[in-house]
């Protein structure tokens, strides 16, 4: 006789399978929309600095000193 060390995720049971279900989608739809908020907020900021110079040099700096790190 064997013994497996492997864990498997436990499958909920059926009556729990449409709540536990759900709320996975619910979590992968926030991160979905949180993601979608910070491409938005990039382009807006990128589309500010192209038209700004000094808007492009304080992202210069910042990056400049985000990569010495």
């Amino acid at each position: 006789m064997t013994t497996s060390t492997a864990t498997y995720p436990v499958r909920p049971a059926p009556r729990a399978l449409f709540p536990w279900l759900a709320s996975i989608v619910a979590k992968q739809w926030k991160a979905w929309q949180a993601a979608r908020r910070a491409v938005r907020a990039d382009e807006l900021t990128w589309n500010m600095a192209l038209q700004d110079a000094r808007v492009m040099a304080d992202l210069s700096r910042a990056m400049s000193a985000a990569a010495k790190r």
